[in-house]
């Protein structure tokens, strides 16, 4: 049975966030909030090759949009285990929905599948969006502390539901706001850059913005805030409402957590030497093997509970490609690889 994901239409069509996306990043946006193999945190496992088959794309096409989307860090996308976090969810899904009884467990199991290296960034992200009750019982809940059957916290239900958008629409005035921790400290105090906001403007400007960190809806730093109402300034499109277009900023916007930096791709003269060779990692009781393509892709093979499992992946951008340059996997026999893509135990 199908699955109804819910999109808030205001919250995509007029993000700021989006402004600068092509029809086709907000194809590929639209696609990853509502894939049939999406999860209720928004992070998961999909193939490029199917995902780019459901919108009627080649595989390439896809990835080349995925990449934009990743530099304006609307997205992560893990190419070697094919994971992906849609970095907008939470602006469409509400957190907390996330802890209630019916969900907590599928999403503790959901974030305990994360790539390690986001496991740090995605938990602060996701926190930020709890009240303290929460934060607590995800704390206790990640410790193995509390059953996923036990609760007193009340929660609503959207995510893999039937849902209520007007949960979205009416966050900013519910009560429950008031336990919210905002994110980031008053920054009166810090000096902030207020010259692209005419000064016929500034003071509805900066009226909203403390009105967003005293409610605690407010996602980003003064500075950040100020920056993206300047840009539109900058446009040919100022906002009518300088003070209702601040305050959507405040509650869209999010300071773009830092991703480690990417190597360059493979070269072909890289690939024309890797191209048919076989690696194995960790080094001692390898649990993964993969043959390169010359192509650029890698047939991959990856030992769980010892039965070898099977399929392909671009080599990527990320460690595997900066372990294979430094020569730190280790190369194993053609013969070794085939027995295992043939389903062969080791």
């Amino acid at each position: 049975m199908g699955r109804q994901r819910t999109v808030n239409d205001q919250g995509f069509w007029h993000s700021p966030l989006l402004q600068g996306c092509t029809t086709e990043d907000k194809t590929a946006l639209l696609h990853l909030l509502t894939s049939p193999v999406s999860n209720v945190i928004g992070a998961y496992t999909l193939v490029p090759r199917i995902a780019a088959a459901e919108v009627g794309w080649s595989q390439d096409q896809w990835l080349q949009v995925v990449e934009r989307l990743r530099a304006e860090d609307l997205v992560w996308f893990e190419p070697v285990r094919m994971f992906v976090w849609v970095r907008i969810w939470w602006f469409h899904n509400l957190a907390s929905q996330t802890l209630g009884p019916k969900l907590r467990a599928r999403t503790i199991e959901n974030i305990r599948q994360l790539p390690e290296p986001w496991v740090a960034p995605f938990l602060s992200d996701y926190r930020a969006r709890l009240t303290e009750e929460l934060r607590q019982l995800l704390d206790k809940l990640l410790a193995g502390h509390v059953t996923a059957e036990t609760s007193s916290v009340p929660y609503g239900y959207g995510i893999d539901d039937p849902s209520n958008l007007s949960l979205h629409n009416t966050n900013a005035n519910d009560k429950t706001n008031s336990k919210l921790t905002p994110t980031l400290d008053a920054p009166a105090e810090e000096p902030v850059d207020k010259s692209g906001i005419p000064a016929s403007s500034l003071g509805q400007v900066e009226a909203a913005i403390a009105k967003a960190q005293r409610k605690g809806v407010s996602k980003a730093g003064t500075q950040a805030i100020l920056s993206a109402v300047a840009k539109q300034y900058q446009s040919n499109r100022p906002p009518r409402d300088a003070g209702a277009y601040a305050y959507a900023v405040a509650q869209s916007l999010v300071t773009p957590l830092q991703q480690p930096a990417l190597p360059a791709p493979p070269s072909k003269s890289e690939l024309k030497a890797w191209a048919g060779r076989c690696f194995c990692w960790p080094a001692e009781n390898p649990s993964s093997f993969m043959r390169v393509e010359e192509t650029g892709f890698c047939e991959q093979v990856t030992l769980k509970d010892g039965e070898p499992r099977h399929g392909y992946a671009p080599l990527g951008r990320g460690n595997l490609l900066s372990a294979l340059r430094e020569g730190k996997l280790r190369e194993v026999s053609a013969v070794i690889f085939e027995d295992l893509a043939k389903g062969v135990r080791p």
